[in-house]
This record gives structure tokens, C-alpha cells and sequence, in this order.
């Protein structure tokens, strides 16, 4: 792409923010300070962006991980520095859950196991506005999240054939933040919010070792890592900020 072609893009860029800001200023109320809220975010199974079920299967064993439905839940704190721009920390307990299952070639038997992984995140992230109606915005948002991971967790399968270690690569880490979503707000009831958002670890966060028993006492091992990547539905309230 030409200089001429970017410079172009930017000046209508520039002019658009600068168009939405005047409008937003003249409909808007000034920006309040601050905003508290709750969340609780479903995740949803699917098997886009590295999210998907992680195939372990050989000649032996047909065995797989796969992400359940999971949940994200915790406060929200919103600091509103303009009617366009605002910072959006808070901290959310999250529980992502796997099946582990798996079906035996030669002798015809199958096993199945569960377990759930804990973690705790701070988000650290920049939304921009845009005024749908005298009521309804839209923003997107992106940013950081400072994620903390709980200890290992042990489980066994229901007919005794599954073996699961998976520990945290650390203890920890990081994860790029990516949210797009609707907010209806009101003066007296407070703001209603319904979105999605995308979750994706830096690195993996787990060593898991899985034991496959296909005989008394033979087994055989296999190791995976997980990425815990994941995508969520969004239901947020924010209390009202009333005027003193």
C-alpha cells in the first residue's frame, strides 16, 4: 500500500473520530467518573481459533480432550474518561471444563472422564463508543488480561480405565483480550450489557499426562498441552451513578 493510499485512510480515520466525538459531546451528558458492575460470561465450546478438541489418537487408542461449556464470572470497573473512550479493569474467577474421552480398538471398551481448570484474571482494557440511539452504544474493546492459575488437578475415568494429571505450565501469565458488544443505559436502572468476547492465553497453560489402562495393569501414556483459549457470551450490569 502507497504512502498516499495510508495517508488518505488516516485523514478519513481522523475525521470520522472527529465527527463521533462532537456528536457524542452534544447528546452526551458529561462522562461520569466512574462505573461498577457484575458479569457472568458463559463459554462457549467451538472448535475455531485454537479452541477445539485436542486429538491424542494412535493405533491403539482413539482418545481426545474436548472443551465443555465452562463459565466466567466476577466485577467489572469502568472509568469513563470521555463520552467515546473509557478503561475497563475488575477481576473474574474463570472455570474452563474438558472431557476426556477415549475408546479402546482391540478389546472394544471406552472410557470417560471430566475435570475443570481454575484460574483468576485481572482485564486491562480500552473501549472505544459508538452512540446507536439516545439509549443503545455499541463498543469494542481490547487489551491485557493478568491471569493467576490454580493448582494441578487429578481425575479418573467412570469405568477406571483413565488416568488424568494436568498441572499449570505457571502460576502466572498472560492473555490478549478482544470484546465486541451492546449496551442499553439508563439513568435511574443502571446499564444492561450483552457481548462476546475472545480469551487467548500467551502460552499454554497446562502439562497434561493422561494414563490409557487396555489391560490389568498395562497402560500407555500420553501428554498434551492445553491453550485454554476460549470464547464467551457477555451478560454485564452496571448499577446507575445517580446524581447527588
Amino acid at each position: 500500500m502507497g504512502l498516499k493510499k495510508i495517508g488518505w485512510i488516516l485523514l478519513f480515520m481522523s475525521c470520522f473520530l472527529t465527527v463521533a466525538t462532537n456528536a457524542q459531546k452534544k447528546k452526551n451528558n458529561k462522562a461520569k467518573d466512574y462505573v461498577f458492575g457484575a458479569q457472568f460470561k458463559p463459554i462457549i465450546p467451538i472448535n475455531y481459533f485454537g479452541a477445539g478438541p485436542v486429538d491424542l489418537s494412535d493405533t491403539l487408542t482413539n482418545l481426545s480432550v474436548d472443551p465443555k461449556f465452562g463459565y466466567s464470572l466476577g466485577m467489572v470497573l469502568r472509568r469513563d474518561f470521555t463520552n467515546l473512550f473509557s478503561f475497563e479493569t475488575g477481576i473474574n474467577y474463570t472455570r474452563r471444563n474438558y472431557n476426556i474421552v477415549a475408546d479402546d480398538f482391540r478389546r472394544d471398551t471406552s472410557d470417560i472422564a471430566d475435570f475443570g481448570f481454575v484460574s483468576y484474571q485481572i482485564p486491562l482494557q480500552a473501549l472505544v463508543y459508538i452512540r446507536l440511539s439516545e439509549n443503545f452504544y455499541m463498543n469494542t474493546s481490547g487489551g491485557l488480561g493478568i491471569d493467576w492459575y490454580a493448582s494441578g488437578v487429578l481425575s479418573s475415568g467412570e469405568n477406571g480405565l483413565i488416568q488424568h494429571y494436568s498441572n499449570k505450565y505457571f502460576w502466572m501469565h498472560f492473555s490478549l483480550l478482544a470484546n465486541v458488544g451492546f449496551e442499553y443505559r439508563t439513568e435511574e436502572k443502571g446499564r444492561f450489557y450483552l457481548g462476546a468476547s475472545f480469551v487467548n492465553p500467551l502460552k499454554a497453560i497446562t502439562k497434561t499426562n493422561i494414563r490409557y489402562y487396555y489391560g490389568n495393569t498395562d497402560y500407555k501414556k500420553y501428554y498434551t498441552e492445553l491453550r485454554g483459549t476460549y470464547i464467551t457470551i457477555d451478560f454485564r450490569y452496571f448499577f446507575a451513578n445517580k446524581k447527588d
